[in-house]
């Protein structure tokens, strides 16, 4: 296998793109991706075995999360 290919598919999923970019924002906080806290998600949800549920960010992360993300597509608007 080459090293740039991923050992599992990509999968689409609709999501309201602020809630994407907050999301972002917030899983960045807690040193970890989008893509891992789907994941852990999903084994909780699923009774894997050794599976927890994820840990929540505080309210005052998602908030952070939210006025960074707001912070990041005003410039980028300003920059259009």
């Amino acid at each position: 296998m080459s090293p740039n290919k991923p050992k599992t598919p990509t999968r689409p999923i609709r999501v309201d793109l602020t809630d994407w970019g907050v999301f972002g924002e917030a899983t960045n906080a807690m040193d970890t991706d989008r893509s891992a806290a789907l994941r852990a998600f999903m084994d909780w949800y699923l009774h894997k075995p050794g599976s927890k549920a994820p840990t929540r960010p505080s309210k005052a992360v998602v908030e952070a999360a939210r006025a960074a993300h707001r912070e990041k597509t005003a410039a980028k608007e300003a920059d259009a």
